[in-house]
């Protein structure tokens, strides 16, 4: 190749121009033929990473020829005409591979997104935008990683020392990072939301460390934006989820019906019936989930009262349904206590008077 390439520079300069534009096309031709040829092997196969490497090295391919063909003809026009003293082609070339090679890798990672291959392997319980999510921030990373390095590597060819670049880099990060040490907490914090996924827009937060409660509106790099039931905007720093507890009721599997009711001690004879009648009514009240079975039990004495305690858990998650049907447990259970001649109790006080006289 080396020989080929030395003859035809020592010919005449129309003849050089033809040769290379004859391999040009030539090259061309050759490697629409292997992409159609490759193109139809991976459509036969079973995963899509092929089809997506296929389809993103085809145009890198095609600037490659033509930006290397108009190199070699440049050399040919500075070999007569001299336009500059000297011209370096391996160093052309070198930087001109390192930018296609690097296009070639952006074009998959986007291509790869675009594809959205891996929302196929989602499992039942996850999230197909928070996924969506987590991979478009990745892919960014990997990028700009890519352009990173690809930039590292033209500077040194050039003679660039990446060494003293790379310590100014790291002194001038630290400065930046202690002058924006809040800006960036929240940016890792909001990153660590898309990766970890606590939580995504339109489901309810709370938090028993700090006073937050409501629908999750809105989740960006620095703030994630809270309404709450009141209509108020909670605007919270993305730092702050990383030191307090979060709860999402939105992903809860079932509502908690958990009441301590209280009977007179006057009636305390009668508890048996009246906790057996209410666990029979639950257990065959549609609305309660059986899988968790309802939990009636006498708890306890209290100072005014004989307790017993209602636990159950409701098939629906939705507030409303689940306040309709802990209304007809609680109607219910009034029902079952007054049927049988007995009393809710209420706080009283007895005092006994002394009538003796001294």
């Amino acid at each position: 190749m080396n020989d080929l390439l030395a003859y035809i520079f020592k010919t005449d300069l129309y003849i050089q121009i033809a040769s290379i534009l004859f391999f040009a096309v030539a090259l061309l031709f050759i490697k629409n033929k292997l992409i159609l040829l490759f193109t139809g092997i991976s459509k036969k196969t079973a995963t899509d990473f092929d089809d997506i490497i296929v389809k993103s090295i085809q145009k890198p391919l095609t600037y490659l020829i033509i930006f290397a063909s108009l190199v070699f003809i440049f050399k040919s026009l500075n070999g007569f005409y001299k336009l500059f003293d000297e011209l370096n082609i391996g160093t052309i070339m070198y930087v001109l591979v390192v930018v296609i090679i690097s296009w070639i890798l952006i074009r998959i990672l986007d291509n790869y997104f675009i594809n959205k291959s891996f929302l196929k392997n989602l499992k039942a319980n996850d999230d197909p935008v928070a996924t969506e999510q987590t991979y478009e921030i990745g892919i960014r990373i990997l990028k700009i990683i890519v352009t990173a390095i690809a930039i590292l590597i033209i500077m040194q060819e050039f003679g660039l020392s990446i060494s003293g670049l790379l310590a100014f880099g790291g002194v001038g990060g630290l400065v930046v990072g202690l002058a924006a040490k809040d800006l960036l907490s929240n940016f890792f914090g909001g990153l660590m939301i898309y990766f970890d996924r606590p939580f995504k827009v339109g489901e309810f937060i709370k938090s028993p460390d700090r006073n937050i409660e409501g629908i999750v509106e809105s989740i960006g790099w620095r703030l994630t934006v809270v309404r709450t039931f009141s209509k108020n905007v909670l605007y919270i720093p993305n730092a702050a989820f990383a030191n307090i507890i979060v709860e999402n009721a939105t992903r809860m599997t079932n509502r908690r019906i958990n009441e301590v009711i209280g009977l007179r001690y006057d009636d305390l004879s009668k508890m048996p019936l009246i906790v057996t009648e209410v666990r029979d009514f639950l257990s065959s009240l549609p609305g309660i989930d059986q899988s968790n079975p309802p939990i009636v039990y006498f708890k306890s004495f209290s100072a005014s009262s004989c307790d017993f305690f209602i636990y159950a858990f409701t098939n629906t998650k939705d507030w409303r349904e689940f306040l309709m049907i802990k209304e007809q447990v609680l109607f219910r259970v009034a029902d079952i206590i007054d049927n049988n001649n007995a009393a809710i109790a209420f706080p009283t006080t007895t005092i006994d008077w002394d009538n003796k006289k001294n």
